[in-house]
This record gives C-alpha cells, sequence and structure tokens, in this order.
C-alpha cells in the first residue's frame, strides 16, 4: 500500500512510467525478491531471504508495477501437479479438485481467479504455458535468452525462460515489453532489436500461415481437446489465416518429450541441486515426492545418454527452423488432457509435456491462450510456436484469435471481483 501511495503521488507530479504502473501483479517464488522470503517451493530454502531482486522483479518494478505477494508453486519445480509438500496445494478456481498444472501453479491460479492483474511464471519443460492451459490464461514463453534469468532459480542450466502469464493476449504483449531486454549479468542474454510488442496487438490474422505438424499435432490427444483443435483451426481460417500440413521428423523421432525429460531435463536438475539433494542430512524430511522422485529417475541416466543427445542440439535446431521458411508459426495444443485430478499418477504428469518440452528444448518462443471448456466446463488451451524472436507473430495470431470470440466467454466459478469505489 505504501508503494501504491508513492506511484500515486508520482502521477500526481505528471509522472507516468506507463501501462504498468501501479497494477498489482505476483512473482514467482523462483524470482529473488530483494527482502521478500523466495523459498522455490521448499523446505530447504524456507527461511531464505534474498538481498538482491532478480532482474524481471527489477524490470517490472521500474515500469511501476506492485509486486502483492510470492506466488506458490512445484518444489524446486518438479511436478506439475500444483501439489506442494511444505507450502500446501495451489487448486485450479475451475474445479479444486482438479491440477491447475506446474510449476508455475500459484502464479496462474492468482491471474485466473482475478487475484491479481499478472504474474510472471517461469518455464523449463512448460511451466508456463501448462498451468496457463490448465486455468485458461494467457501464457507466453518467449525466445530463450531474451528474458534475463539473473536472480532466478535455475531448474536446469539450458532449458529455462521467463515470461508473462495474464488475463488477455495485450496485457502480455506490455508485460513482455517489460521484461525483455538484454542484461550482461545473465550469460545467456541476447542482443536483439528493441520492440514494442503491442504493435502486434490489433493488426488481424488475414494472409498469415500456421503448420499443422503431421503425426505430432494432434498426437494422442483425449477426444475433446482432439475437437477443441479442430474449432481453432476453424476460428484461424474464417480468419483468412492458411492452415498448412507440415511434416517435421525430430518431432515425431529424435525429440520425443520422454527422452528429453530423462536425458535432459532431469541431468541438469541433478547437476543444479543433486550435489546438495545427496549431502543433506534427513533428506527424506527435507524434500518433497516430487524431488525425490526426479533423483530417483536420474539414476538411470548416464552422463553419455545427456551428452549424445545434446550433441545433435543444433542439428535439430537449424532443422526444424527451416519450416518457419513456410509457415509463420505452428499449433498443437498446450497439453494433450483437461485438467486431470490433483490426485493423479506420474505418467499423468509426464504426459502433460509432450508439446511443450521438444520446444523449449530448441529455444523457441511459444504461447498458451485459452480456446475452449470440455463437457464439464474444464479448460483447454492451445499452443502457438514461432521461430527465433517470432513474438510478434505469436501475439498477433493469439490476440486476432482472441477478438474472433477464440476465447472461451466464462469466468471460473472461483473468482475475485473488485467493487468500484464510491463517488
Amino acid at each position: 500500500m505504501r508503494r501504491a501511495a508513492e506511484l500515486d503521488a508520482e502521477l500526481e507530479r505528471g509522472s507516468d512510467r506507463g501501462p504498468l504502473h501501479g497494477i498489482p501483479i505476483v512473482h514467482k517464488d523462483s524470482l529473488a525478491t530483494r527482502g521478500v522470503r523466495t523459498t522455490v517451493g521448499s523446505r530447504l530454502l524456507e527461511s531464505r531471504v534474498p538481498d538482491h531482486d532478480a532482474a524481471i522483479v527489477e524490470r517490472l518494478s521500474n515500469a511501476g508495477a506492485i509486486m502483492l505477494g510470492k506466488a506458490n508453486m512445484s518444489e524446486f519445480g518438479s511436478g506439475s501437479s500444483g501439489v506442494n509438500a511444505h507450502f500446501g496445494a495451489a487448486h485450479n478456481p475451475w474445479d479444486v479438485s482438479r491440477t491447475p498444472g506446474g510449476s508455475s501453479s500459484g502464479s496462474a491460479v492468482a491471474v485466473a481467479s482475478g487475484m491479481a492483474v499478472a504474474a510472471t511464471g517461469t518455464d523449463a519443460g512448460g511451466s508456463v504455458r501448462t498451468p496457463a492451459s490448465r486455468c485458461s490464461i494467457v501464457g507466453l514463453r518467449p525466445t530463450y535468452g531474451l528474458v534475463s534469468l539473473y536472480g532466478t532459480w535455475p531448474r536446469t542450466k539450458t532449458l529455462g525462460a521467463a515470461g508473462p502469464m495474464t488475463q488477455s493476449v495485450e496485457d502480455a504483449a506490455i508485460m513482455l515489453n517489460c521484461m525483455a531486454g538484454y542484461d550482461e549479468r545473465y550469460p545467456a542474454s541476447i542482443k536483439s532489436p528493441d520492440k514494442d510488442y503491442t504493435k502486434a496487438i490489433g493488426r488481424g490474422a488475414q494472409g498469415m500461415r500456421i503448420g499443422l505438424v503431421r503425426d505430432f499435432s494432434r498426437k494422442e490427444l483425449d477426444s475433446e481437446v482432439d475437437d477443441a483443435l479442430t474449432r481453432a483451426l476453424d476460428v484461424f481460417a474464417k480468419l483468412g489465416v492458411e492452415i498448412v500440413d507440415v511434416v517435421i521428423p525430430e518431432l515425431t523421432g529424435a525429440l520425443d518429450y520422454s527422452t528429453l525429460f530423462r536425458h535432459i531435463m532431469l541431468w541438469e536438475f541433478n547437476e543444479v541441486l543433486g550435489e546438495q539433494y545427496r549431502n543433506t542430512p534427513n533428506r527424506d524430511e527435507v524434500f518433497g515426492p516430487f524431488v525425490h522422485a526426479d533423483m530417483q529417475r536420474v539414476q538411470s541416466v548416464t552422463r553419455r545418454d545427456y551428452e549424445s543427445t545434446v550433441s545433435r542440439r543444433w542439428e535439430h535446431v537449424r532443422s526444424v527452423r527451416e519450416i518457419f521458411r513456410r509457415v509463420d508459426a505452428l499449433i498443437t495444443p498446450t497439453v494433450p488432457d483437461v485438467p486431470p485430478l490433483q490426485s493423479e499418477g506420474p505418467e499423468t504428469w509426464l504426459r502433460g509435456r509432450t508439446f511443450n518440452l521438444p520446444f523449449s528444448y530448441l529455444g523457441l518462443p511459444g504461447i498458451s491462450i485459452p480456446c475452449h471448456l470440455s463437457k464439464e466446463g474444464l479448460p483447454i488451451g492451445m499452443q502457438l510456436v514461432a521461430n527465433d524472436l517470432g513474438e510478434m507473430e505469436l501475439l498477433r495470431l493469439a490476440h486476432a484469435f482472441e477478438e474472433a470470440g477464440g476465447f472461451p466467454a466464462s469466468r471460473p466459478p472461483i473468482y475475485c471481483t473488485m467493487n468500484e469505489p464510491e463517488l
């Protein structure tokens, strides 16, 4: 409230920081916040209070955003159920027995239920896009290195990105304007031309091309998800978008999500946390079941597995990039199923990475947008993926879809509304 009063005073003096001036947001608890506890969802770090802000927190604060608090998350980013053994579960506001997705669970819930206008999330294997889909909001994973991860706890060393989680596509563009930018403190940071991503809004999608990936975009989908994808393609066709059948052998072979999860995601997670995990006294009490499961799984992975997969990475990247000579974006569901019960087992959570992890590995930008509700009123999301630095194309397509009525019109049963102040 003190911060809000300070920002109000700035406006009274004629100083306006832009569209985020005074806007309430929440940050995922993997982002360092100076003087505010940052636990990464873990008991191990439950008393950690950083003396610095993450780059994302700095940039959004300078833009005038006000942090309401830190959002609950999966412990160290493990698991995508929304369950946290130490700090409680985050529940889906559409049905509290269902998963909100993870690991940016609390961020998605805060936005979907109207507690905050926007939130930050991080995404190594789908941790922005999956909860966005599960909660029927917009979640954008930018090009690898476009947003600095300085001061953000790393789930892995080479897969991570951070992006906005919002109620609309335009809000995502506004947030990305403030989040993106070169940062010499972050080794993977890229120097890219400054862009105003809101210029993608309102341009329509006439003449653009979307690739439907043969044997991948419809891979092992629940029937209602398959129907929702068909509806989405119909909306795009009416907008003047050409739907192109494309073949990308890597996505149906070498880049299978289960291989990437074991050989890269788990191996790099072990490199980040493994030694500390094994040297922690009473680790059965300190760490939760999802971290234990990941550390158990990684025992079957060898350095040779990791290096063999990584050695072909740029070959895969170059090959997949070629398809963007023919299309502006690719389309898939965000996840292959409707939000499952929070009590489901590990195979359910791993399956949810089908369409996310391959594009994380490739470093390509992707956006999840709401596309339909199931017969039970559960959210179904759609993912669009573009070439490196193709965020403008993603936002343009997503906004056109939103404006055409592609987004579900209803809000979740649990939704916070703010009363208008009395005049």
